[in-house]
């Protein structure tokens, strides 16, 4: 199982963490990933603090960069690398 947490706080949120979430709803169901990918919302993980991107991390590794522009082929490689 794979466990995604995206940051939903409003700093995150702002800068379009809740699209990214559509995304990924999106991403899995496209994918056939139900039952192998869990999304949860978090609130905030410092990520923003700390000019790492949106608060998003991939079994508790927190990833860096990932904006709302970007999210959906960074977010599809480190998924499918996860569940390789």
């Amino acid at each position: 199982m794979v466990n995604i947490e995206v940051c939903i706080g409003s700093a995150c949120y702002v800068k379009g963490s809740n699209k990214v979430v559509e995304q990924l709803n999106e991403l899995i169901e496209k994918n056939g990933w139900s039952g192998k990918v869990e999304l949860k919302g978090s609130f905030c993980m410092k990520a923003c603090q700390n000019h790492l991107g949106l608060g998003i991390r991939i079994n508790g590794r927190q990833l860096e960069g990932v904006t709302a522009q970007n999210a959906l082929p960074v977010l599809e490689k480190e998924i499918s690398a996860a569940l390789a």
